[in-house]
């Protein structure tokens, strides 16, 4: 279907051309509109530059995420600095900020698109937008629980009723990558206008099955050599205008389908400084992801005058099937197979001062309802169940859960201008409920607690270009309940029935402090900060056997309190019109505190946590040298570098050894057309974005022949070039 999607959006492109005479004629878009070289954010919930901010934000414009073709979560993470993000085994983000967040069952960092939290599709691929904005650190007073290391918010291009606009892009090369997407603004009347979105994707992916024989029964399955496979295509559609003079709509639909790998996921035999990086999955079921997101979107805005009122309505359906080869081999032996879903309601009514004065506010209510769905199961093949038939399987429950999960809360945020000082304080009051219930033995359990969340921020206005601030945050991620599948749990109550397993949420505070100043009259810019968090009872994914019987058990515990502490610094400079440098450096130390000690006597006390990288930086040269004029020769380069870090458990983890990965972008610009070559991991730089131990359960395990437990990574991409052609209107 993705190729027929993107050979739909090729014709739609192709038909668009002959409006290339009007769009010559026409203006840039609102949300273009000449602002200088300000920066316009919405870290706040309001509209403002990025140099007034007093937190940490990293904002990716519009025509970065073009030009370098930003499609997903890796890239992303590759683009800033103590940022560590990629896509974790079932499809869900592995995300961190400053050391803070979670590689598993939890979140840590909030994914928003528009304002509304992404929760089931958070890896899915959002296009036509306006920016993306990186908001680092505790995030709870404007945004709530799973932002307790900060959040990334996909900010997309709004209708414009000023102009009909738009833009085709058109990529193919390497892993026969067909990729396609084209957007369309289309005003309809008065103050109306639509926005219309659509991409498709086809790739065969790096990773391929050998289907060579199973090492000692000779089985041969032949799943499909590409392992890395899939199809992904989505759109989006946007209407908006007033309804009246002082009040006005936008209304979108989304619809997101992927099939493919969860990730590309490596069985790693090597020892760290040895790794192999093989891309050869050898497995007997290629690990599969079919997954189909539908999200709705209301937003009302009521201008009274001095205040804005906003309400932000959403509904999201995400559906997914996940099959997992667990011990990555030829022999089937132990496969999962786990259908989820997530729907999600969401309601947040705002109230925001739009007068000139010194005080600024916003205060609002939000409520959200979430209800999640597990029915996996457990495939033990011919091995386990001393079968003479190498395709028999029996199947067990595994995870059958259904979890409700709500929030409530009142939040306000103040800011006064006292001359060249700003003070600003917000509250947020957010009470949160967790109930579980394991379907399969009829057992529920409920946990409710109520979080205060306050932030204050004290700033001082230098000269008009440039402030010092000082910033108090806190945030959380919820607790809940470890389901336990099949009547087998880890604890059984005094009446008989298992008992499902808490753990409490999770808390950090960050102090922070920072400058942000414009240079050469307004030719660059410079940020620094520096910032001190604790972060308390942290929770962390365990995969244990069952004791109770056959399998795994999969759940959430809390470990100890950790502190972390770093800085960030970055600049950006355009020397000449056509050529802008920017760079920028993140280091993060991270231990836990005394006293912590695992439940079998392990002590953590002044060890580095998983999963925190301790220095990263990048560099990106963005060139667009006049030809003629007519023509430009365009070339973009981004360096990413990201130090060593522990990956796993706190029990077990192994060192990820550092990397660098260098992209880059060049090509023509004439006119409105674009042509470009692209090459992603110029060098072949074999690395991991994500690393852990994992027991052997495959044929070395019961054989005696190989080691109790191997590592298993996600590898990040090796080279591949494509080439693009633009148009826009």
């Amino acid at each position: 279907m993705a190729v027929a999607g993107t050979a739909s959006l090729a014709a739609l492109g192709f038909a668009l051309f002959p409006l290339e005479a009007r769009a010559q004629e026409t203006e840039p878009s609102a949300e273009t509109a000449a602002r200088g070289n300000t920066i316009i954010v919405t870290a706040r919930k309001r509209e403002e530059s990025l140099l007034d901010v007093p937190e940490s934000v990293v904002a990716i414009g519009a025509e970065d995420i073009q030009r370098q073709n930003i499609k997903g979560l890796n890239q992303i993470g590759q683009n800033v600095p103590n940022l560590n993000l990629s896509m974790r085994t079932d499809g869900y983000p592995n995300v961190s900020i400053r050391g803070v967040g979670a590689f598993g069952l939890t979140q840590g960092v909030g994914f928003y698109l528009d304002d509304v939290q992404l929760f089931g599709d958070a890896s899915s691929r959002f296009g036509d937008l306006a920016r993306i904005e990186v908001l680092k650190g505790p995030q709870g007073v404007l945004y709530g629980g799973s932002n307790i290391g900060g959040a990334v918010k996909y900010v997309s291009e709004r209708p414009d009723p000023e102009r009909v606009s738009g833009r085709v892009k058109l990529m193919a090369g390497e892993q026969n990558v067909l990729d396609g997407e084209a957007a369309i603004n289309l005003p309809l009347g008065s103050s109306w206008a639509m926005r219309v979105f659509g991409f498709g994707r086809t790739d065969d992916g790096f990773l391929y099955n050998p289907n060579s024989p199973a090492p000692v029964f000779g089985v041969t399955y032949d799943q499909p050599r590409d392992v890395g496979a899939y199809e992904e295509f989505g759109g989006r559609v946007a209407i908006a205008g007033d309804l009246t003079d002082n009040f006005s709509l936008q209304a979108s639909a989304r619809y997101n389908e992927y099939d493919g790998p969860a990730n590309n996921w490596s069985r790693e035999l090597g020892s760290p400084g040895n790794f192999t990086y093989p891309k050869a999955l050898d497995v007997n079921r290629n690990p599969r992801n079919e997954r189909k997101t539908f999200g709705a979107n209301l937003e009302l805005e009521l201008d009274l005058g001095g205040v804005l009122v906003t309400s932000i309505s959403s509904y999201t359906d995400s559906k997914s099937d996940r099959v997992t080869d667990v011990d990555l081999t030829q022999l089937w032996a132990f496969n999962t197979i786990q259908p989820q879903t997530f729907e999600v309601l969401t309601q947040e009514l705002r109230f925001t001062s739009t007068d000139d004065g010194p005080f600024q506010w916003i205060v609002g209510l939000y409520a959200r309802d979430l209800q999640e769905t597990m029915n996996s199961t457990l495939e033990f093949g011919w091995i386990f169940i001393e079968s003479d038939d190498p395709f028999a399987y029996v199947t067990v429950p595994f995870v059958t859960s259904e979890e409700n999960k709500n929030n409530a809360a009142a939040f306000g945020n103040v800011t006064y201008e006292l001359g060249n000082i700003e003070l600003g304080a917000g509250l947020r009051v957010d009470r949160w409920r967790s109930q579980e219930c394991a379907l399969d033995v009829g057992h529920c359990a409920s946990k409710s607690e109520t979080e205060v969340l306050p932030r204050l921020s004290l700033t001082y206005d230098l000269n008009g270009d440039a402030i010092i601030y000082t910033t108090y945050s806190k945030g959380f991620e919820p607790g809940g309940w470890n389901g336990i599948a099949d009547g087998a749990p880890l604890i059984f109550g005094p009446d008989g029935m298992p008992t499902l397993v808490g753990y409490e949420p999770e808390r950090s505070a960050q102090y922070e402090v920072g400058v942000k100043s414009e240079i050469l009259g307004g030719m660059g810019s410079v940020t620094a900060a520096a910032f001190y968090t604790t972060y308390k009872n942290r929770q962390f994914e365990f995969i244990v056997p069952n004791p109770g019987g056959d399998g795994l058990i999969e759940g959430i515990t809390n470990v100890g309190d950790s502190t972390q502490w770093g800085l960030e610094l970055s600049a950006s400079i355009r020397p000449v019109d056509y050529l802008t440098l920017s760079g920028a450096f993140g280091l993060v130390e991270a231990e836990w505190d005394d006293g912590t000690v695992l439940i079998d006597g392990l002590d953590l006390s002044g060890k580095t946590p998983p999963n925190v990288i301790g220095t990263s930086a990048n560099f990106n040269a963005n060139l667009a040298l006049p030809l003629s004029d007519e023509m430009d020769f365009i070339a973009d380069l981004q360096v990413s570098y990201k130090g060593k870090m522990k990956g796993g458990k706190p029990w077990n983890n192994v060192e990820n050894p550092s990397y660098t990965v260098v992209d880059i972008q060049t090509g023509i610009a004439r006119g409105p057309w674009e042509l470009m070559l692209n090459v992603q991991n110029v060098f072949d730089q074999e690395y991991y974005t994500d690393l852990e131990p994992f027991p052997n359960l495959g044929i070395d395990g019961l054989t005696g022949t190989g080691p109790e437990t191997f590592i298993i990574g996600t590898l990040g991409h090796p080279r591949i070039v494509t080439a693009s052609i633009s148009y826009k209107f």
